[in-house]
């Protein structure tokens, strides 16, 4: 009986033994299949985050060697074009444009390297805009993980950044260093001296490519006093960014005071309160709708998950992110004092906090619902990559003013106005004789009207007279258009312009009405 009971409970131990031992290997089991699909989802993040960027690279690139360079652009290719930077700062100090002087010379590299064509001169906005998506994803990852990395770095492909990301002008150069500064100021040691000098840099070159760079300290230094305790000192990356913007001001200075002086009182963009309330949704195109589909998706699927998320305190890169919505505000406030210059891409820096925000509050409220997570990715990253597409498949579509049409218009047109006996191509307006010289095989007899539809303040003509010395327009007056009145073909006036010069002796026949009004004169 005892040995029955001794056999029956050895029994039942290595019964136990069994059991515990395959609970144990089930567990393991269980462990080892986990810790690869977190790492394979890392991975994964990491795989769709570049092709993502590859995507919109390529696209950038195709986009930008089937557009006209604009108005804005041909001044950037006109002073990079310059024999040195001499020269280039010459003529920022005499008000030919309005960027500083580093953003033609990075220009000028490109367009030296790989030959000069529309394509060179817009490839730095093109890298810019994706080493800044790359730098987002990776510091919204940092705080929450890859998946939600990816959904700010797809927030920032729904914005109008990527129309940035193929045009000739600093904006998409400014975005990845406000990107870089939100990176070192979350990502990095609060008291590393190291880190505070290389924030300082990178405020300091903003700055050196657009001037409304200062406004990125505007977020850091809220953060700071919000945080503030009495006699505390501000953190070295917040005294560093404040030396790092006002030192090239001392130097750019003496660039930005000249066309300050002539176009500010004036400017085409000042500030109103419809133009601050509409730069939000300007950041945004299609925001609204899109956060309508992400409520929807969250709400249905959210409540079919069982497990509970218990929401986490903010993170400061969350808080910081969000206080970057308060740059547009500061940029109003700046613009009311002191520039009267107000439009939304002067505030594109606000776009990576924005992102880096929202996917972290995403992720706090949804950590534990992958699903919502992952529809949030597919519904973002689908609309950004629909709409690179229909404008890869159509970039003549990219024409918000309608110049590029009407240039290629008049280009068009040149060999039937020459066969009308028409020598020369005059212009009223100046935006359309910059654009159409450029590309016309014709230059030499293409000039522009002055002195006869001249409005106050801020004029491209005159702007155009500046940029003169440095690259060479031909301007008319009156008397030179009665010299060659029979020879000439004005290319789309206004009506008050043919009052003019019906009121000088002028008689107006057109030639044209349509897509151009084209007018002959006697």
């Amino acid at each position: 009986m005892t040995t029955a009971c001794s056999l029956s409970n050895a029994s039942t131990s290595a019964s136990g033994d069994m059991q515990t031992s395959s609970a144990r290997g089930l567990a393991v089991s269980g462990m080892r299949r986990t810790r690869p699909t977190a790492k394979t989802l890392d991975i994964c993040s990491f795989i769709g985050a570049a092709a993502l960027a590859a995507f919109y690279l390529a696209t950038s690139i195709h986009i930008a060697s089937h557009r006209l360079l604009y108005f804005d652009e041909l001044y950037t290719v006109h002073l990079a074009r310059q024999p040195d930077w001499v020269t280039i700062w010459s003529a920022l100090r005499h008000a030919a444009d309005s960027l500083p002087p580093v953003y033609y010379m990075v220009v000028r590299l490109f367009d030296n390297l790989f030959g000069r064509n529309d394509v060179s001169v817009r490839l730095p906005s093109a890298l810019a805009f994706i080493a800044g998506l790359l730098i987002t994803f990776d510091c919204a990852r940092r705080f929450t993980d890859g998946l939600h990395g990816l959904i700010a770095l797809s927030v920032l492909t729904c914005s109008f950044l990527p129309y940035y990301g193929y045009e000739a002008r600093s904006y998409a150069i400014y975005f990845m260093l406000a990107a870089l500064s939100l990176w070192i100021w979350t990502c990095t040691p609060t008291d590393s001296k190291l880190w505070a000098i290389l924030f300082g840099a990178v405020l300091c070159l903003g700055v050196t490519f657009h001037y409304y760079a200062v406004l990125l300290l505007v977020p850091y230094g809220l953060w700071e006093l919000y945080h503030w305790k009495p006699w505390q000192m501000p953190s070295p990356k917040l005294i560093a960014g404040s030396v790092g913007m006002v030192a090239p001001a001392f130097v750019l200075l003496r660039v930005v005071l000249p066309y300050a002086r002539q176009f500010s009182p004036g400017f085409w963009a000042h500030p109103t309160f419809s133009e601050l309330r509409a730069t939000f949704s300007s950041f945004f195109p299609d925001g609204l709708f899109l956060l309508a589909l992400v409520v929807i998706w969250a709400v249905s699927v959210g409540t079919k998950d069982g497990k509970r998320s218990y929401l986490q305190p903010i993170q400061s890169a969350e808080s910081v992110g969000w206080l970057f919505l308060c740059i547009p505000l500061a940029g109003f406030v700046l613009a009311e004092w002191k520039t009267n210059a107000f439009f939304p891409r002067y505030f594109i820096g606000a776009l990576p906090g924005i992102a880096v925000a929202f996917s972290c509050c995403l992720w706090r409220h949804f950590r534990h619902a992958y699903r919502v997570s992952l529809g949030v990715f597919l519904i973002l990253a689908t609309m950004g990559v629909a709409r690179q597409v229909t404008t890869a498949q159509h970039p003549e579509s990219v024409d918000p003013n309608g110049d590029q049409t009407r240039a290629r218009t008049v280009l068009g047109l040149e060999d039937t106005v020459r066969n009308d006996g028409k020598q020369f191509i005059v212009f009223p307006g100046g935006t359309l004789y910059l654009e159409a010289e450029y590309y016309s095989k014709h230059r030499k007899e293409y000039a522009l009207l002055t002195g006869t539809n001249e409005a106050p303040g801020f004029s491209k003509t005159g702007l155009m007279l500046n940029l003169a010395p440095y690259y060479p327009l031909q301007f008319w007056k009156l008397d030179d258009l009665k010299q060659h009145a029979r020879e000439t073909a004005l290319i789309s006036p206004q009506p008050e312009t043919l009052d003019a010069l019906e009121q000088s002796g002028f008689k107006v026949v057109i030639r044209f009405s349509e897509p151009l009004k084209v007018v002959y004169l006697q």
